[in-house]
């Protein structure tokens, strides 16, 4: 199979070669049940968590690994290869960085229990929130918010901060799934609508999406934005060498 010398399973930190092929394996076989059901399941999110995708950006004075950007990003460029859906829904394992522009208070609350959290969000179109004494009060609908039915916190846009977005996170019963993400590609993805109906959010409970980490650790150093676009970049990779496989085993 054609494959990138980068990224090979005994490169990837305090995850066994063994357990990650495995992961890998059960992705290729249930890629079509991600796809019937519009959505990577929770117990594929928990396969995920056991090969630290979802603390991959969590700061080490949580319990998180904290990688080094490279290093997640080989990771999700092998699970994109096995399947583009479970690779996106991964991808947000980096959310992290995101995270960290959150009070060091509310990020030892969030981290109580585990370093493994999983993040989605919807942060699309933004949504004006009416400002109340210590938060904001939230009404709206948010679109494309992928991997939103296994996750452990939700994020919405709610205005802007400088120019960047101001997220309100919540716990996901505090927001409705409108499940409408009816596609042809990375339909398991499950990137459906979340609407938030009167909700408050203390103003701790928020963050400015590129905004400063109150982390300082060297993960949390590297902009953000950035980031992200790796992530998403290399999902697209994966998908890429997957399809020359493809055409390779068919020419043959």
């Amino acid at each position: 199979m054609l494959r990138s010398a980068l990224v090979q399973p005994d490169a990837l930190p305090d995850v066994q070669p063994a357990l990650f092929q495995q992961v890998l394996d059960e992705v290729r076989q249930r890629r079509d049940e991600f796809d019937a059901g519009s959505h990577v399941p929770r117990d594929m999110i928990e396969r995920f968590k056991q090969v630290g995708i979802y603390r991959a950006a969590t700061p080490r004075c949580f319990g998180g690994d904290a990688l080094a950007p490279a290093t997640f990003l080989q990771m999700i460029e092998r699970i994109s290869e096995a399947d583009g859906s479970a690779g996106w829904v991964a991808s947000f394992g980096s959310a992290g960085v995101y995270l960290a522009a959150l009070p060091q208070e509310t990020l030892a609350e969030l981290y109580a229990d585990s370093p493994d959290l999983v993040f989605a969000g919807g942060l699309f179109p933004l949504q004006p929130a009416e400002t109340v004494e210590g938060g904001w009060q939230v009404n709206g609908t948010w679109k494309f918010a992928s991997g939103c039915k296994g996750a452990d916190l939700l994020g919405v846009g709610i205005g802007a901060a400088g120019g960047k977005p101001r997220t309100a996170v919540f716990k996901p019963g505090q927001v409705e799934i409108i499940e409408n993400w009816d596609v042809v590609g990375l339909k398991g993805t499950g990137s459906h609508d979340l609407r938030v109906t009167d909700q408050y959010i203390d103003e701790r409970w928020t963050f400015i999406r590129g905004g400063a980490a109150t982390i300082d650790e060297p993960l949390f150093r590297y902009p953000s934005i950035a980031y992200a676009a790796q992530v998403l970049a290399v999902v697209n990779l994966g998908l890429a060498r997957a399809a020359l496989d493809e055409i390779s085993a068919m020419a043959s």
